[in-house]
C-alpha cells in the first residue's frame, strides 16, 4: 500500500516566509524607482510654473516704460510695478517750412504730427483721465525716474490724455488741474511712448502665490498690493525676491533680477533669471 505524498505544515511555513521575503524585496526593488519617477515629475511641473511665470515677466518689462520699474515689499508682499506701454514715436518739433506741419507744444491742449507709424493705434479717453480704469491711453515725454529732481509719470509731471487720433495727428488735453507743460530738452530726440497704464506683479509668501495685477490707476506711492483680486500667475511658492537696479543718471540700461522659489511635497525648485530693460527717455 503507497504512503500518502504531501507538505508537512513546516514546508508550507517556510515555503510561505520566502515568498514574503522575496515580495518584499521586489517590493522596494520597484518602489525606488517609482518614486524617483514621481519626485522628477514633481520636480519638471514646478520648473514648468517657475518658468512661465518668469518668463511672463520678462516679456512685460521688455516693454516698459523707461525708468518707470519699481520695487516696494510690506511684510510677506513683494511687488514689481512697471508702467506698461503700447506704442512709442516720434514727434514733430518744428512746423514745416511752407507751415504745413503740426509740432508739440510744451502747453496743453495741443496736437501734433507723429513722425512714422505705430507699433498700436492708442486708446483716445477724456481729458484728464488717462492712468485710470476706462480713461484711454496716455502720451509720456523725457520719463527720467522716479525721485526728486526726475520727471516721473507716476506723479504725472510728464503725462497727457492722448484724446483723439486719426491721419497721424494726436491730440492730447489733460484739462484741469493737470496743464502744466511738458519737459522737452532739446537733447531728448523727440521720442515719446504710448502708456496702457501700470502693472504689478505681486509676491505673497504667507498665501504662496504670485499674482499680476492690472487695469488699475497709476498711483503715487506705490500701491501694495494694488487694487482689484489680480490673477493668479504660480501657486506653491515658498520664497521670492525682486530687485532693480537703475544703473545711474549715465546708464541706458537698467537690471531688473527675479528671484521665484516653487516648493510641492518637500521638492523645492529656485529659478532667477535677470532682465536688462531700456532706460533711455
Amino acid at each position: 500500500m503507497k504512503r500518502a505524498a504531501g507538505f508537512t505544515l513546516i514546508e508550507l511555513l517556510l515555503v510561505a516566509v520566502l515568498v514574503g521575503v522575496l515580495a518584499a524585496l521586489g517590493g522596494l526593488l520597484v518602489l525606488k524607482p517609482v518614486q524617483a519617477f514621481g519626485d522628477q515629475a514633481r520636480r519638471a511641473a514646478l520648473v514648468d510654473v517657475a518658468d512661465l511665470a518668469l518668463g511672463r515677466i520678462s516679456r512685460e518689462l521688455r516693454h516698459a516704460l523707461p525708468n518707470s520699474v519699481r520695487v516696494a515689499t510690506s511684510g510677506g508682499l513683494v511687488a514689481l510695478e512697471f508702467l506698461q506701454t503700447t506704442a512709442g514715436g516720434r514727434y514733430r518739433a518744428r512746423p514745416e517750412s511752407d507751415g504745413s506741419g503740426d509740432p508739440l507744444a510744451p502747453v496743453l491742449p495741443d496736437s501734433f504730427d507723429v513722425l512714422g507709424d505705430l507699433a498700436a493705434a492708442p486708446v483716445p479717453g477724456p481729458a484728464g483721465a488717462c492712468g485710470t480704469p476706462g480713461g484711454g491711453d496716455c502720451l509720456v515725454i523725457y520719463n527720467t525716474g522716479t525721485g526728486p529732481g526726475h520727471f516721473s509719470a507716476y506723479r504725472r509731471d510728464n503725462v497727457a490724455s492722448i484724446t483723439a487720433f486719426a491721419g497721424g495727428v494726436m491730440s492730447l488735453d489733460n484739462g484741469a488741474p493737470w496743464s502744466w507743460p511738458f519737459p522737452i530738452p532739446a537733447d531728448q530726440g523727440q521720442r515719446f511712448f504710448v502708456v496702457r497704464g501700470p502693472v504689478s506683479y505681486v509676491c505673497d509668501s504667507t498665501a504662496g502665490t504670485l499674482r499680476r495685477y492690472a487695469g488699475y490707476a497709476i498711483a503715487d506711492p506705490q500701491p501694495l498690493p494694488p487694487p482689484g483680486g489680480g490673477a493668479l500667475l504660480a501657486d506653491r511658492v515658498s520664497g521670492c525676491a525682486f530687485s532693480y537696479q537703475d544703473g545711474g543718471p549715465a546708464a541706458r540700461r537698467g537690471l531688473v533680477t527675479l528671484d521665484l522659489s516653487l516648493t510641492d511635497a518637500g521638492e523645492t525648485v529656485r529659478l532667477v533669471y535677470q532682465v536688462h530693460v531700456l532706460n533711455m527717455p
